[in-house]
């Protein structure tokens, strides 16, 4: 003989549970099904959650993030720059070589430390010697 249908939803879940008590699993073995089931949600729910645009609400969030990020990094920016420095003109020298030429000419007349040492005279000493001796006044006698 066929089962008679529940009249109603009630019927149907007392028969369900009849039916889940006679096959006996074990609770260890249900708990861990419901776990299972409760792991799952969660996780499509974070799913949905991801699917979901935006609102206006998390939208005037960002907006307000990214408008104080701008300001931030406008500050920084000057800080940067004022803690910079900034190549200019290089500052003047005196030329160096300008003044070397007479020296560089008085050294040249001047025996070297070898030859004063071997008793020889520099034949560029002769010349400045005679520029010296036509400078000075004569003796007045």
């Amino acid at each position: 003989m066929a089962k008679k249908k529940s009249a109603s939803r009630a019927d149907a879940v007392r028969d369900a549970v009849d039916q889940a008590f006679k096959s006996q699993i074990p609770r260890d073995t249900i708990s861990g099904v419901l776990d299972e089931i409760g792991n799952t949600a969660g996780r499509l729910r974070g799913a949905v959650d991801e699917l979901r645009p935006a609102s206006e609400a998390d939208v005037k969030a960002l907006r307000s993030e990214i408008k104080k990020l701008r300001s931030d990094l406008a500050a920084l920016r000057t800080r940067v720059d004022s803690l910079e420095v900034k190549p200019g003109p290089a500052p003047r020298r005196p030329r160096a070589g300008a003044a070397k030429p007479a020296a560089a000419k008085r050294t040249a007349a001047r025996p070297t430390a070898a030859k004063r040492a071997a008793g020889t005279k520099s034949s560029a000493a002769k010349p400045a010697a005679a520029k010296r001796a036509r400078k000075s006044p004569p003796a007045a006698g």
